[in-house]
């Protein structure tokens, strides 16, 4: 089955028929496995997550990373060991940072000791992930005292990240909203962002807003 063949509808037919999953799944080339992963949208608990594992032994790095982008989906604490050793052993900083994505998408207290294991990984983005699926149990006693030591990491990302989440932050010159540039409010801007922002004052920004398909970071 080709890539232009995988249609809206045969995915869906792909979502209830783990056979044909499996058939498709051994069948595509690289493109198509990931062109498939990429669309295949919410997957209902219960989904067969045999063909998706198989995946992560791909040597193409995308390919194992959205297979497991695509098994987070599926938040079964059944899976905990199974992104525990992808998160320890995958090659690839885009996979780990994914598995360790799904241990925090479960939620679980069972997921607290790997998380806390991954904040000594010495990869700084797979530690932000951690970080990340450890402030869901924040009130956890043990859990504070684990992220407070980041506060001594040599990486000043992650520092900044913890000094924030611990005592909240502190822009003191901040501008009150009624402050910033008149000819900034309620306008539709278009242009070269770089050349736009030599006119945007520092800390004039409220919010920021995009709409990207970040599955992995959806609470």
């Amino acid at each position: 089955m080709s890539k232009a063949l995988i249609d809206k509808q045969t995915i869906e037919h792909i979502k209830k028929d783990s056979n044909l999953f499996w058939s498709v799944v051994r069948e595509q080339n690289d493109n198509g496995l990931i062109y498939l992963l990429s669309k295949l949208g919410r997957l209902e608990k219960g989904f067969n997550s045999q063909p998706l594992m198989f995946l992560l032994t791909k040597q193409n790095e995308n390919i194992r990373a959205l297979a497991m982008k695509n098994l987070a989906k599926l938040e079964d604490i059944s899976l905990l060991s199974f992104f525990v050793v992808t998160a320890r052993k995958d090659t690839s900083t885009l996979v780990r940072r994914e598995a360790v994505s799904a241990i925090g998408r479960l939620r679980n207290p069972q997921a607290i000791p790997f998380l806390i294991e991954l904040l000594k990984d010495p990869d700084p983005k797979v530690v932000m992930q951690a970080i990340r699926g450890l402030l869901v149990f924040k009130g956890n006693k043990d859990v504070q005292s684990e992220i407070k030591r980041l506060l001594d990491h040599p990486n000043e990302v992650i520092k900044e990240i913890v000094n924030k989440e611990i005592n909240g932050s502190k822009h003191s010159n901040q501008k009150d909203h009624v402050k910033s540039p008149d000819f900034l409010k309620n306008v539709v801007v278009q242009g070269d962002v770089l050349e736009i922002l030599k006119y945007v004052p520092d800390e004039s920004i409220h919010l920021t807003f995009t709409s990207p398909p970040y599955y992995n970071a959806r609470d």
